[in-house]
């Protein structure tokens, strides 16, 4: 079993991921980091779609570099303008996480807000080369179909 699959089975103890947020994230119009090269396969286990697939979000790694964080989050919305959005969600501009749980994704509704997302991510340890499991947190994505904004919260 590799790490990141035995994190995945830690995570599935820990239920309350949205009480410790992240910050520093951002969430930037697609560069370099959404090329198509980036995308984790199998890509049916690492995509997800909602809203009857008006949004879609899949797992980007820039090719393991760098190592503490090549973990990116890609994200397709409407827009009403454009016709079609598309962000990246990271720790920081180009800078990823380490981890991104992305089976663990947990999404909600609010006509007036849009499709919320709670992506679990897990921050580097470099005293153990792993997931920092003390710093497990969530970021909170919302997607507003209507007006096309993506924010992060």
């Amino acid at each position: 079993m590799g790490v990141r699959t035995s994190l995945l089975a830690a995570l599935g103890c820990v239920s309350v991921l949205a009480s410790a947020p992240v910050y520093g994230q951002s969430l930037e119009p697609c560069d370099w980091v959404a090329s198509a090269a980036n995308l984790v396969s199998p890509w049916e286990e690492n995509s997800r779609t909602y809203a009857n697939g008006a949004i879609r979000i899949a797992l980007l790694d820039t090719g393991g570099e760098p190592v503490c964080c090549s973990r990116h989050l890609l994200i397709l919305s409407p827009d009403p303008e454009y016709g079609q959005a598309c962000n990246v969600l990271s720790f920081g501009q180009g800078m990823g996480y380490y981890e991104i749980f992305l089976p663990k994704v947990r999404s909600s509704y609010d006509p007036a807000r849009g499709l919320s997302l709670v992506v679990p991510v897990g921050q580097f340890d470099p005293d153990t080369g792993r997931v920092d499991l003390g710093r497990l947190s969530a970021v909170v994505v919302t997607i507003n179909q209507a007006t096309g904004q993506v924010t992060v919260e």
